[in-house]
């Protein structure tokens, strides 16, 4: 089984975890860095299940419910705005001390390392200075504002942003038509996440949106802007990116002229 199948366009990052894998030389600690949406956490999810299959082989069916004993995730709560301290001393130190239970390594995800908190990242840092040899420690991370104490002692593994071959080659295998798989890899600027936004919605009539939003803003009138506010709360995350592109698509031709410059010529 090959568990990095489905990563898109990280051939570089894929081939170096494998060559550990193979020679079973795996770090205790890895940092995947790079833009949103480009694959860091699903190929973390796939080095740690590669990790515990590879030691446990009749763990499959743990992993496949996300119940297996020897894996951890560790994310921001719902209610958080940082991970917080309790969540590395309260919850991951004391599941590290513990030996594996099924596999020969425990194996733990941070994901959205960036929002470790000072004092988060401070006691991090002392598992990873001094971890059980049993452990494997991955954190995923978009920007890099993390303790340099704490990436000198990860193996750092750079994530680039996908090129638009590689997502539209993405959407082509689930069977779209090639012109939409085309529109959605360039409405995804290098982030795969992004395209799966947009595929997920009538991306026309929000381009449309959009658009309108800024020639509204545009004349400066109050009522507009809080209309502008009502209308982007109904979905904020494909609003923003659409928001995001048609301003730079006016700035790149009002400089340059050049139609092949812009994302999308609709504006």
């Amino acid at each position: 089984m090959n568990s990095f199948q489905g990563i898109v366009g990280q051939d570089r990052v894929v081939s170096t975890l494998q060559k550990a894998l193979h020679s079973d030389h795996i770090s205790h600690a890895y940092l995947f860095i790079g833009p949103p949406g480009v694959g860091k956490y699903c190929t973390a999810r796939a080095l740690a299940q590669a990790i515990i299959i590879n030691d446990d082989p009749m763990g499959e069916a743990y992993w496949r419910e996300q119940v297996h004993p020897d894996f951890m995730l560790v994310e921001k709560a719902d209610n958080k705005t940082l991970i917080g301290i309790e969540q590395i001393t309260r919850e991951l130190e004391p599941w590290l001390a513990l030996k594996p239970y099924r596999a020969n390594h425990r194996v733990v995800i941070i994901k959205d390392a960036h929002l470790l908190s000072l004092p988060a990242a401070n006691a991090l840092l002392k598992t990873l200075e001094d971890p059980p040899l049993y452990t494997v420690i991955i954190l995923v991370a978009d920007e890099n504002n993390l303790l340099e104490t704490v990436v000198s002692r990860c193996q750092l593994l750079r994530f680039s942003s996908l090129n638009d071959t590689d997502i539209q080659n993405y959407f082509l295998a689930q069977g779209m038509e090639t012109e939409q798989a085309v529109i959605l890899a360039r409405l995804g600027q290098g982030s795969i996440s992004t395209a799966l936004l947009f595929a997920a919605e009538e991306w026309e009539e929000l381009w449309a949106l959009a658009a309108s939003l800024i020639e509204a803003l545009a004349t400066g009138k109050e009522y507009e802007v809080f209309s502008a506010a009502e209308k982007m709360e109904k979905n904020p995350l494909v609003m923003v990116s659409l928001l995001e592109t048609i301003l730079r698509d006016i700035f790149i031709y009002q400089q340059t002229g050049d139609t092949e410059a812009i994302v999308m010529e609709r504006n």
